[in-house]
């Protein structure tokens, strides 16, 4: 009897862990998704157009022009702390005018979270490019070994270099605070005083995770805008690149991009995030008109 009590409880933990391996690989693609899964594309048209970083150039008549593209997003479960279903979905459209790209990622958040302290977590968003032209499907996850360009935007970081012109929550107080470095818990400090920072944009470079590590010279910029409900954020680079770990841009090709949401007001920080699959980002030629897009 007691030799069928014991085979059966090994026979429940074999079923519960093929169970939850399946469901977190399959379910959750931290394996390369089935050949017959479909890829998004986000199609970047050539735009004779310049957005300014400020509330009119987020909702400048341009972003109608373009062909975005509402993004699936699933929580992150290959690295701890593992996300949560935070953010369901984020619309992305972008354009160049031969010398910049401009992204816009717009996605829905009841408050706004601007403040990052003891249990206190900031909105975010992130665009990450790999450095490879063609990356596994498995590879992700912060670029795992082939590496990754990464751009990520902080509510807070936000707050610092605009000021607080449209925010409506309180300006927050100088104090100590945790969490502020992005994204992993190790990295976490406690500084007396924040930064001096040029950008709300960290131009990061990652090969794997645990890796992250700001780029010598920062040249992303971008602004965030709250509201009714709603985040819209401008993100924007030249397309030419100068060094090593500044991914490529190249008008008339194809390259992958994805995209990641954080809702400081769930907990989410680190890995703990909403992010897509790879999608394809079609830089159109500068000859095509930006009515063929997406033809």
């Amino acid at each position: 009897m007691r030799t069928i009590v014991i085979i059966g409880l090994i026979g429940l933990v074999v079923s519960l862990f093929t169970v939850g391996s399946y469901y977190a690989l399959f379910r959750y693609r931290t394996f390369p998704p089935a050949a017959d899964q479909p890829v998004e594309t986000l199609d970047v048209p050539y735009m004779e157009r310049n957005v300014e970083l400020n509330e009119r150039g987020a909702e400048d008549p341009v972003w109608q022009q373009v062909p975005g593209k509402t993004l699936v997003l699933t929580p992150q479960v290959t690295a701890i702390p593992w996300g949560k279903a935070s953010v369901p979905e984020v619309t992305v459209a972008a354009f160049h005018n031969g010398e910049r790209i401009f992204f816009r990622l717009h996605w829905r958040d009841a408050t706004e979270n601007r403040e990052v302290g003891p249990d206190t977590f900031t909105d975010a968003c992130a665009v990450m490019l790999p450095l490879v032209e063609e990356p596994q499907p498995n590879t992700i996850m912060m670029g795992f070994l082939e590496g990754a360009n990464i751009w990520a935007w902080k509510a807070a970081r936000d707050a610092q270099v605009w000021g607080r012109e449209r925010a409506t929550a309180p300006a927050p107080p100088e104090r100590p605070y945790t969490d502020y470095y992005y994204p992993l818990e190790e990295r976490e400090v406690f500084p007396i005083a924040r930064e001096s920072v040029a950008s709300a944009v960290e131009d990061l470079i990652a090969r794997g995770v645990g890796t992250l590590t700001p780029r010598a010279h920062q040249r992303v910029q971008g602004r965030g805008f709250w509201k009714e409900g709603t985040w819209t954020v401008v993100l924007t680079r030249a397309l030419a690149t100068h060094e090593v770990g500044e991914a490529t841009l190249p008008v008339g090709k194809t390259r992958a991009v994805a995209f990641a949401v954080w809702d400081g007001a769930k907990g989410d920080r680190g890995a703990r995030k909403s992010i897509t699959e790879w999608v394809r980002l079609r830089l159109w030629p500068i000859e095509i008109p930006a009515g063929a897009a997406g033809k």
